[in-house]
């Protein structure tokens, strides 16, 4: 590990320091050759004062934005599936695939996709020391594909559970929170495009994939749309796995599964609870949408078309957002679009009988939805700091999965109960953004009480 600090050190050209003093020392980010258990940024053998210290300066570009291209394809692969699950939803139910099933029993699998994505959270660090960022990646890559394929297979709802909802929930979030963490390691100024971009790439999936798979359901039917799908994910990942590279080190051997001292920091708390209520209302709408629109007597293409507007939307949003928080402040841009995302939901989805104002719906909540993915993680390195971001990242996701996996259920069982409307699920959709956001502001005036001030 020191003769490759030595390597890649910059010259000092000021006088040689005493034997006790310590240089400072920037790694070549641009190196492109590196043994396997330094792909992560790491030397599974490095004491802790072997380790050296963040650089000051960060390349704002160059390979960065490769990395930022790997990042983006992993996000349209993971959520851009997920943000597709309602155009499958709608399917099996209005096919009776699975016969006698509910609204309420089906839409667990979607919940339990989203949701396993968060499984492996806590534990990335750990596994990412142990196995290498690479092999880790290749790893969740054939796990969800696996996920995906095998769900074509199925005959039981059960059965669906555990390939298109946990398998694949699972394999994808084993990528996903690389490309959420490695990318915001190369930026400081433009971190907030850097992650904008990255992120953007779910919106972009989804609005990719929700009309692909309802044109694949339609001409091929729902067992080769899977499986078109799977085969297609695996190549993609494989394709564009070698642009990911750390310019952190993860963390030493024998660190802790779960560093809970990271709760300590109140910041961190914060940041952790805030994930855990905003999810629970975050994929309800994109989940439901398409039920939603031929309960209410359009065709079931509208409802994939208005998930396709949705996340188009997102993802030009999750770019648009970060350029605004980069110059307007991270934690004012992510707390006022959450609260918007809320208030979209009592405004216009519960007003919301035609074609006209289900697009003004998914318009509003898309543009300011998309926020929270994009600057969450872009807040997050505020707060911990961007040098412990990759290793504390796993555990700060871990709280979305409470929300992913309940929230949509709750509100299916909701619209159940009361006889099939929907408007207190709704509701139930907007508060717990709101709620989140409000959580974050109690945290952003502890730091600066004044209101217009850029933090």
């Amino acid at each position: 590990m020191k003769e490759e600090i030595n390597a890649s050190k910059v010259e000092d050209p000021s006088p040689s320091p005493t034997p006790t003093a310590t240089k400072s020392v920037t790694p070549n980010v641009f190196a492109t050759s590196l043994p396997a258990d330094k792909e992560a940024g790491l030397d599974v053998n490095a004491k802790d004062d072997d380790i050296a210290p963040a650089p000051l300066e960060y390349p704002e570009g160059g390979f960065g934005w490769l990395v930022v291209f790997g990042a983006f394809m992993m996000q349209f692969c993971g959520f851009g599936f997920v943000f597709s699950w309602g155009v499958y939803q709608e399917h099996y139910l209005a096919e009776n695939i699975f016969p006698g099933a509910t609204l309420s029993q089906v839409s667990w699998v979607g919940g339990i996709g989203a949701s396993s994505v968060f499984l492996t959270g806590p534990f990335q660090a750990s596994m990412t020391r142990l196995f290498g960022l690479h092999s880790f990646i290749a790893a969740g890559a054939v796990i969800s594909s696996s996920g995906i394929i095998l769900a074509s297979f199925t005959k039981e709802l059960w059965q669906l559970y555990l390939t298109q909802g946990v398998l694949f929930g699972l394999g994808a979030g084993m990528s996903i929170f690389t490309s959420i963490a490695v990318p915001v390691q190369w930026f400081n100024k433009r971190r907030g495009l850097a992650s904008g971009i990255t992120v953007a790439g779910s919106g972009i999936g989804g609005a990719a994939l929700a009309p692909l798979n309802r044109f694949l359901i339609s001409q091929l039917g729902f067992r080769w749309a899977l499986r078109i799908m799977g085969l297609s994910f695996v190549v993609i990942i494989f394709s564009v796995m070698m642009c990911i590279r750390t310019r952190f080190p993860i963390g030493h051997r024998g660190g802790p599964i779960f560093d809970f001292s990271l709760f300590r920091e109140p910041g961190f708390a914060t940041m952790y609870f805030m994930g855990v209520l905003v999810t629970f209302g975050y994929l309800t709408p994109v989940f439901l949408l398409p039920y939603y629109v031929t309960d209410i007597g359009m065709d079931p293409r509208t409802g994939a078309t208005l998930v396709g507007i949705f996340s188009g939307v997102n993802a030009i949003s999750r770019v648009i957002l970060g350029i605004a928080a980069d110059k307007f402040g991270r934690f004012n841009i992510l707390a006022l679009c959450t609260i918007l995302s809320g208030l979209s939901c009592y405004i216009f989805w519960l007003n919301t009988r035609n074609l006209a104002m289900a697009i003004v719906f998914v318009v509003g909540y898309g543009a300011n939805g998309g926020g929270f993915v994009s600057l969450f993680p872009v807040v997050a390195a505020e707060v911990i700091g961007v040098e412990r971001l990759a290793a504390a990242v796993g555990l700060l996701y871990s709280g979305n999965l409470f929300g992913n996996l309940l929230g949509t259920p709750i509100a299916s069982a909701i619209v159940t109960a009361s006889g099939g409307s929907y408007s207190w699920a709704i509701v139930f959709a907007g508060t717990t953004p709101i709620l989140g956001a409000i959580l974050l502001l109690t945290h952003r005036f502890k730091i600066e009480k004044r209101i217009f001030v850029k933090i």
